[in-house]
């Protein structure tokens, strides 16, 4: 299953804009896997708090679309850190069993920076992640590189 993690900013809910999440979710949905789409959406750091529940079982990929610095990501009226950030994906994805597998993406500037500050918080509960290695990117480039990824992802229960 994939959990999609969306957390536009005050331009993109004022001006109504397709967020990247939205743009993946519908591909799934169009390969008839939308049974296996969770979506959370949040725009503020309270709402990052409240609203993105878990655990759920049988993920195979959790996909963070954010807007990211070096040490913190940014929502509207605030920042939240990485290391709680890593907190509620440890909530949302709960620990794997030896055979298992999942992938975290990462999509935000200083994905680099934030894949760091988590990967030892989220041991045992991530096989490896995706991330982009330029400290900067442009939306247009995000959706393009994640519209390539997900065209043809898909999840194979561990044998």
């Amino acid at each position: 299953g994939f959990a999609l993690i969306d957390l536009p900013s005050d331009h993109e809910v004022e001006g109504g804009l397709v967020t990247e999440c939205q743009v993946i979710s519908t591909m799934l949905h169009n390969r008839n896997m939308g049974g296996t789409v969770k979506h959370f959406r949040a725009t503020t750091r309270d709402s990052f708090k409240t609203r993105i529940r878990g655990p759920y079982k049988g993920l195979g990929f959790v996909h963070l679309s954010t807007h990211g610095g070096k040490e913190t990501i940014s929502l509207i009226g605030g920042t939240v850190s990485w290391a709680s950030v890593a907190n509620v994906l440890m909530l949302v994805a709960p620990k794997l069993k030896r055979d298992q597998e999942r992938v975290l993406n990462l999509s935000c500037c200083y994905s680099g920076y934030g894949y760091d500050e988590m990967k030892p918080l989220l041991k045992g509960h991530f096989t490896g992640a995706y991330y982009f290695e330029t400290n900067k990117i442009l939306f247009v480039d995000s959706m393009a590189v994640w519209a390539m990824f997900y065209r043809r992802r898909t999840v194979e229960p561990p044998a």
